[in-house]
């Protein structure tokens, strides 16, 4: 009894060798089979005359072959099938490339629906290579049939094959994962249908059908999975920076800070010592200030690494904090990184005059190894 979960190999007509090809499309059991959509649809119901064949279009024909196929050897490694097949409106001449078989396949006097694109003149159609079957088998023709992305060793005909003994054996286990009120409030059909019309749509509003509930269920799930993080970040306590005095970093750039930055860097500072993790994107023109938005965040987030901070301060930021005069036994005026240093409460011994006379990279070394343990 076949399952969802059944290998695909096991499927008939498929095997080990075009296993290993499916797999390739992400196909392995009846569950990724039955997942595995149609990228377009070949529209086979319309039947033509073969009086009203247009060159270039597709078309299905039904006709009687009117005399025996004959084979001819053009080459080593190429075989021609010439047949010609008539209806009460004309003849249609019918083309096949390496399909020797079919001399003994194709029956003088029988009835045959043949689908192609047809050739030719319109007064002297032809058709290579058409899908062909008896009249009234309506497997391959006189529907809408599915057309599949494949890869090397995987071909319509066999996938939609797989397809629909997938559809037969295990359709029913298919899961209906939309409640019951919301399928009916939004006027979506069962899984079932929906499943079996997006491979095999009997009509255009079948399909249709299908395809609307498959896309609400896929937009379903993601809704949901977006509600679940919304949850996670109002109810899973993220980790907590202590809070910082921004009341020295204000003054420190040589220019006021407009109310929107100071908004945006209030905002960053409530949520790193809030309990929800923070989740914001700072959004601005060039030169709007978002860096310094940044440098405020660093400024209020005493637990950022050493590394995220020079980087900041590596685009620009230092042009925007000048030296300050700390109270000190040294009276030493310290740069950008010693201010970081002084806003993160460092400790008291270090040596601040490197900070006001090195390069920043050379500052952000003697930094990293002397408040390692701060940052860790």
């Amino acid at each position: 009894m076949a399952t969802l979960n059944t290998d695909i190999r096991y499927i008939k007509g498929v095997g080990e060798a075009r296993a290993k090809s499916l797999a390739k499309l992400g196909i392995t059991d009846l569950r990724s089979l039955l997942s595995y959509f149609p990228r377009a649809y070949d529209d086979r119901r319309a039947y033509k005359k073969i009086a009203g064949l247009i060159p270039g279009e597709n078309a299905c024909v039904c006709a009687v072959i009117a005399g025996e196929p004959r084979l001819s050897r053009i080459r080593k490694g190429l075989d021609l099938i010439k047949l010609r097949a008539v209806d009460e409106t004309g003849a249609l001449e019918l083309t096949y490339f390496n399909q020797s078989y079919l001399k003994n396949t194709l029956h003088t006097g029988d009835a045959y629906v043949f689908f192609g694109r047809a050739e030719g003149t319109p007064s002297r159609p032809q058709m290579t290579n058409p899908l062909f079957e008896r009249e009234g088998a309506h497997q391959i023709t006189g529907r809408i049939m599915p057309i599949y992305p494949l890869t090397a060793g995987v071909s319509q005909s066999m996938l939609c094959k797989a397809v629909e003994q997938g559809l037969a054996a295990c359709v029913d286990e298919l899961p209906d994962i939309l409640p019951e009120d919301v399928r009916l409030a939004y006027q979506l059909c069962h899984t079932r249908f929906a499943y079996e019309n997006i491979h095999f749509p009997t009509d255009d509003e079948a399909l249709s059908a299908a395809r609307r509930r498959l896309a609400f269920e896929e937009l379903f799930l993601l809704a949901l999975g977006l509600k679940l993080l919304r949850e996670r970040r109002t109810f899973v306590a993220g980790k907590q920076c202590k809070k910082v005095d921004l009341s020295p970093f204000f003054p420190s750039p040589p220019f006021p800070l407009p109310g929107a930055q100071r908004r945006a860097i209030g905002d960053i500072a409530r949520d790193l010592t809030g309990q929800r993790p923070m989740n914001r994107l700072v959004q601005g023109d060039v030169g709007s200030g978002k860096t310094m938005v940044a440098a405020g965040g660093v400024a209020a987030n005493t637990i950022l690494r050493a590394d995220l901070m020079a980087a900041c301060a590596r685009e620009g930021v230092k042009l925007y904090l000048p030296p300050l005069r700390l109270c000190g036994d040294n009276g030493a005026m310290i740069g950008a990184q010693g201010y970081y240093e002084y806003l993160a409460g460092a400790r008291a011994d270090l040596s601040l005059n490197a900070y006001a006379t090195r390069d920043i990279d050379d500052a952000v070394v003697a930094y990293r190894a002397q408040v390692r343990d701060i940052f860790a």
